[in-house]
């Protein structure tokens, strides 16, 4: 009855996502960045969920602005999970690849931002950047090179937790995918 109107599997399939992708990321954030369990998930889960929030706002506004043969084909994968067979999708491909990195660049902007505003909600203060002590010239490089990877150690580790819960989510993609190829109903 619902399942006509709603997509019930679209909306179980994006929690699903959300919850690996949480899981993965809270535990990237827990190695790397070293707060308590309880603050990584706390961290994970919120940027998480406001990136998928911003990422439907972003397709739900620019859907109408697409060509009607992406369009459907995008709307059909997306809430029913198959492409029209037709010759177009062999042509949109590329086009797939490059919206699928624009989408990783861009979920990591959002969450390495939503960070940073996380941080300043719950008025934290930012790190501290270390005073550089003049070191012995034969050590300069290696200390220069340890402080510039400390103050980017939290861009570093974003990147990290997104590159791993997208390729969590991908591989789930591509099992959905042959289950459906090889294993039809």
């Amino acid at each position: 009855m619902f399942s006509e109107v709603l997509p019930l599997r679209a909306i179980l399939f994006q929690v699903l996502f959300l919850l690996i992708a949480i899981a993965i990321e809270a535990f990237v954030f827990h190695r790397r960045l070293n707060p308590d369990y309880k603050t990584s998930m706390q961290y994970a889960a919120s940027i998480n969920l406001f990136s998928t929030f911003v990422g439907w706002l972003i397709f739900f506004n620019s859907q109408p602005f697409l060509p009607p043969e992406w369009r459907i084909q995008l709307i059909s994968f997306i809430f029913f999970e198959r492409f029209y067979s037709d010759p177009l999708f062999v042509s949109v491909s590329p086009v797939l690849i490059s919206f699928a990195l624009a989408m990783f660049f861009g979920t990591f902007l959002l969450k390495l931002k939503g960070l940073d505003f996380l941080d300043y909600l719950l008025e934290k203060a930012p790190p501290k950047k270390e005073e550089v002590v003049e070191p012995r010239p034969r050590y300069r490089s290696r200390e220069n090179q340890l402080l510039r990877f400390r103050s980017n150690s939290r861009v570093y580790t974003v990147l990290v937790a997104n590159a791993c819960s997208f390729s969590a989510i991908l591989l789930l993609l591509f099992f959905r995918l042959v289950e459906q190829t090889y294993f039809p109903k």
